[in-house]
């Protein structure tokens, strides 16, 4: 009986990679697509913007097949991007798929593509290194990226 190799390749990013918000750019905002928000993240949002829920899903979202997405401003960034494009208005609330990108499954297929992201968010290759285990655990969210670059379905 042959022996398989059962080697497991490493993941591109198994020394880490280096990555830190930087202030004032909010590209991620401007990504095409749709950021899908729980019901709880629709509360806390309102809440940040002092508005009562009601008035909030009104003006801030939509269903479509059973979920709840933020709504795009006409420019396709996302209505919680400030009027200047510098800031999250609800940042301290921001739903999981803004929260754990660029830690995305579409974004670390291989360095490539990382590298690829890197011209859209200056952020990454700045600040700390997050491990391998770290990126791992971010990326398990299973709402991560859930309306990347899907705007066609919007």
């Amino acid at each position: 009986m042959k022996e398989q190799n059962t080697k497991v390749e490493e993941p591109f990013y198994s020394k880490g990679l280096k990555f830190a918000c930087q202030e004032g750019c909010a590209a991620c905002c401007k990504i095409p697509g749709w950021v899908g928000i729980k019901d709880e993240d629709a509360e806390k949002m309102a809440e940040i913007l002092g508005i009562k829920l009601n008035r909030f899903l009104a003006k801030y979202t939509h269903r479509k097949d059973g979920k709840l997405r933020l709504n795009e401003r006409h420019d396709h960034a996302c209505a919680m991007l400030s009027k200047d494009n510098t800031y999250c208005l609800v940042h301290e609330a921001r739903p999981s798929q803004c929260r754990t990108y660029p830690f995305w499954d579409e974004i670390l297929v291989n360095e490539f593509i990382w590298i690829l992201e890197k011209r859209a968010c200056p952020g990454i290759d700045q600040g700390r290194i997050y491990s391998a285990d770290e990126i791992r655990k971010i990326n398990r969210d299973e709402q991560q990226a859930e309306g990347y670059q899907n705007s066609e379905d919007a």
